[in-house]
């Protein structure tokens, strides 16, 4: 029998590195935070593969989830609170899917809002403003985290706020900057740097 890694201090290393990058990314301490969660991402993941590894080594096939999930869904028919039991039973796993979801709801934010029109409009202005650049500093990066709300008409109208942070040589200010959408081009209203 091959001699497998253990798989359970990397996915615990991993998930609790994203917590704390994760929060320090919300708290504007880039650039470690960025790192962090690049780092989390890689040992959890890495975790994960051994994880299935190891499984296929010790029983011999990979986790079978539908058939996990079909049996627990006939329990949960007789017994509403069954699931429960299982997620106390499977505690390690249960814990690592829901971080393992939530780097996935963050990876669709990042995706939606960070490659945005509004957002790269907004990138374009920061950069182009003499009083941004001056209470910035040259703008090295953006902070991986960007929040806020885009809403568009079917009119090629719309509006967008976002909030999302710049890494500059000054230091890590948080901003704000609020879009409309005429005639199908977003233009600034304002940016507030804090």
């Amino acid at each position: 029998m091959e001699k497998t890694i253990n798989h359970r201090p990397f996915i615990l290393i991993g998930c609790l590195i994203w917590i704390v990058s994760f929060f320090g990314e919300a708290f504007r301490f880039q650039p470690y935070s960025t790192y962090g969660i690049i780092i989390s991402l890689l040992l959890t993941f890495f975790g994960i593969y051994r994880w299935f590894i190891f499984y296929k080594t010790t029983r011999g096939h990979y986790p079978k989830f539908f058939n996990t999930w079909k049996g627990l869904n006939k329990k949960m028919r007789k017994n509403p609170f069954a699931g429960f039991g299982f997620m106390i039973e499977h505690l390690f796993e249960t814990w690592t899917f829901t971080i393992v979801g939530w780097m996935g709801l963050v990876l669709i934010i990042v995706l939606t809002f960070g490659n945005s029109n509004p957002f790269s409009t907004t990138k374009k202005y920061c950069e182009n403003n003499q009083k941004i650049i001056e209470k910035t500093g040259e703008i090295k990066y953006y902070g991986l985290l960007v929040g806020g709300n885009i809403s568009t008409d079917w009119d090629a109208g719309g509006h967008a706020d976002l909030s999302f942070t710049i890494v500059g040589e000054k230091g890590n200010f948080s901003a704000k900057s609020e879009l409309i959408k005429s005639n199908g081009k977003w233009q600034i209203v304002e940016v507030k740097i804090e």
